[in-house]
């Protein structure tokens, strides 16, 4: 089995689609009507087992997760060869060039993974392995913050909801007030701006979604009943706006120290 994975996604109102491809995803609601979370969740994982065992790009690009606001249609389509040529070409450039060539030995699938990941396209999930980065909730505002744990069903689960132009503008407040704050930020500053080039190829009345994903599984209720990792953050932010990087300090440190408390400790099963 894969690490346990959190994911931003992106989910787009059908005419922001280019009219060719806004026709497939058409054919294909009226076909399908969509993917599911658990459907969404096994495509993934039966890519990702495949890529590691095999080395080989993903050939099966997948269907689409689907959200209704009012009378609109939102998509997020999985993009699994686009996800799956981006992961591979971050392989290659993180481990020494004769690993990631016994790795990615077919000279085919070196070709599409550099066309891929070199092409511009954004991805509408951002995966992260274990934790999610703490960037991620500075698009979020605590509110948006949705806790469900029903009697019966899949077991608790955490996400937050917002609209992609405001997230934008919350992650430019961000970076301003970091930049004004703090010296020697320039990795946080690359982080938060790298997140704002991502958001900006989607329309802006798109859905942002976190989701803590199968990460939720490995947690208990009262973990994440108690989970306020949003609010954390931005009391650092408000912080450090108000001259008190003491109280930042603290604010920040006690989010990070929770997600580093987690990926030391076994998750529940």
């Amino acid at each position: 089995m894969t690490s346990p994975r959190a994911q931003l996604r992106v989910f787009s109102p059908l005419e922001a689609f280019p009219s060719p491809e806004r026709e497939r995803w058409r054919g294909y609601l009226d076909a399908d009507g969509g993917m599911s979370r658990r459907q969404a969740a096994a495509a993934e994982e039966r890519v990702s087992r495949r890529v590691l065992l095999t080395g080989r790009l993903c050939g099966d690009d997948g269907g689409a997760m689907v959200r209704r606001a009012g009378r609109r249609l939102l998509l997020c389509p999985l993009q699994l060869q686009l996800r799956s040529a981006v992961a591979l070409d971050s392989l290659r450039t993180a481990v020494p060039a004769a690993v990631a060539d016994a790795f990615l030995a077919d000279e085919g699938d070196l070709d599409r993974v550099a066309a891929l990941a070199g092409s511009g396209r954004m991805p509408h999930v951002l995966d992260a392995a274990w934790a999610p980065p703490l960037v991620w909730f500075a698009a979020f505002s605590p509110p948006e913050r949705r806790f469900t744990d029903p009697p019966e069903g899949a077991g608790p689960r955490l996400v937050y909801l917002t609209i992609v132009s405001q997230a934008v503008e919350r992650l430019e407040r961000v970076h301003d007030v970091v930049d004004g704050a703090l010296e020697d930020a320039d990795e946080l500053l690359s982080e938060i701006g790298e997140l704002a080039v991502w958001l900006d190829a989607f329309d802006p009345s798109s859905l942002l979604e976190l989701d803590y994903g199968d990460l939720a599984a490995r947690l208990t209720a009262d973990d994440l009943r108690d989970d306020h990792t949003c609010a954390e953050v931005w009391r650092a932010v408000e912080a450090l706006a108000a001259g008190d990087p003491l109280d930042a300090a603290e604010a920040y440190g006690t989010a990070r120290s929770r997600w580093e408390r987690r990926q030391a400790t076994p998750f529940t099963s």
